[in-house]
């Protein structure tokens, strides 16, 4: 099984993971994150913000 094959079943796409997608820099997502300008909103798991698999979507679309 390929990384990408285990990384479709996953629900959530960490930051780091989003901005490299995006071709942005992680704390381009945070500070938009916390400005509230993002059009999908981040879960928290402690300290770390992970984003739903479809934000990617939604963000491509955006960028």
């Amino acid at each position: 099984m390929s990384d990408d094959t285990a990384d479709e079943g996953r629900l959530f796409i960490s930051e780091r993971e989003l901005a490299r997608h995006l071709g942005v820099h992680p704390s381009t997502l945070t500070r938009l994150a916390q400005q509230g300008k993002l059009p999908v909103q981040p879960v928290y798991v402690g300290h770390r913000r992970v984003y739903p698999r479809q934000a990617l979507l939604a963000l491509a679309r955006v960028a």
